[in-house]
């Protein structure tokens, strides 16, 4: 055995879960697009009754109404907990990531209520070095980011397309590193997307992701949005799109 080999393999697990809960998982049917969502637009999804609960894979993944080959789950929180759950329905036959989540902008074009669909994150975690990538910079799957970003075209939501800072540290944000990943073109900040995006090319699928700004960090200082309804109505709508574009799911053959 060599110094390098990986001892551990979530298919082991996952497979031992599955069959605890009564299902094989050589004869289940798993969604190959899976939408990772954020509590909020999670939750949504439920309250309009959008999916039905099928596997205990990753979670609580469900399947959506008009179309089994799509399905949700709710995110778990963190470069690392998301890595780990991406794990977990690869190894249980996913094929296409997709998080939705929230982000704080840092940018003074970026506006609370705006989307962020993000061509990559800078690193600022410690999944990506750990799986053997020591890049600053992970990037999304190109065809599957053109993918959303047209589907959100067509349904008049007004976007921003761009870089994205990951960190580890939510409540640690200097005002050193906002003017450095601002000089690098990034638009936003939160605390899953480089965990994602280094599981899909180790484990060679494809992701993406998709931000909701919540908050903005300003030369003004700190702004949220929390206390207002804008952010529930564009959760709603982003909810309904999802939805909506299953019917048209079409599995991509390239990676």
């Amino acid at each position: 055995m060599t110094k390098e080999k990986v001892i551990t393999n979530p298919k082991t697990l996952v497979e031992i879960e599955l069959k605890n809960a009564g299902f094989n998982i050589d004869s289940i049917k798993v969604p190959k697009r899976v939408f990772l969502l954020a509590d909020d637009i999670y939750y949504k999804m439920l309250e309009k009754e959008y999916g039905i609960y099928k596997y205990p894979l990753g979670g609580k993944l469900y399947v959506f109404k008009n179309n089994h080959q799509i399905g949700f789950i709710k995110s778990q929180m963190c470069s690392p907990g998301i890595a780990t759950q991406a794990e977990d329905l690869i190894a249980g036959g996913v094929r296409e990531l997709i998080h939705i989540g929230f982000a704080g902008g840092i940018t003074s074009d970026v506006k609370i209520g705006n989307v962020i669909i993000t061509d990559g994150a800078y690193n600022d975690t410690a999944v990506a070095g750990l799986y053997g990538y020591n890049s600053d910079f992970l990037d999304t799957t190109k065809s599957l980011t053109n993918e959303i970003e047209q589907l959100f075209i067509e349904n008049h939501m007004q976007i921003h397309r761009g870089k994205h800072w990951t960190t580890d540290a939510g409540y640690h944000e200097t005002w050193e590193q906002i003017i450095n990943y601002r000089s690098k073109q990034a638009l936003c900040v939160e605390m899953e997307g480089v965990g994602l995006f280094t599981i899909a090319k180790y484990r060679n699928c494809s992701a993406t992701a998709v931000y909701i700004i919540t908050d903005v960090i300003t030369e003004n200082g700190w702004s949220l949005g929390w206390n207002g309804k804008k952010i529930d109505k564009v959760v709603s709508k982003i909810v309904d799109i999802i939805y909506n574009s299953t019917n048209q799911f079409i599995l991509r053959k390239e990676v």
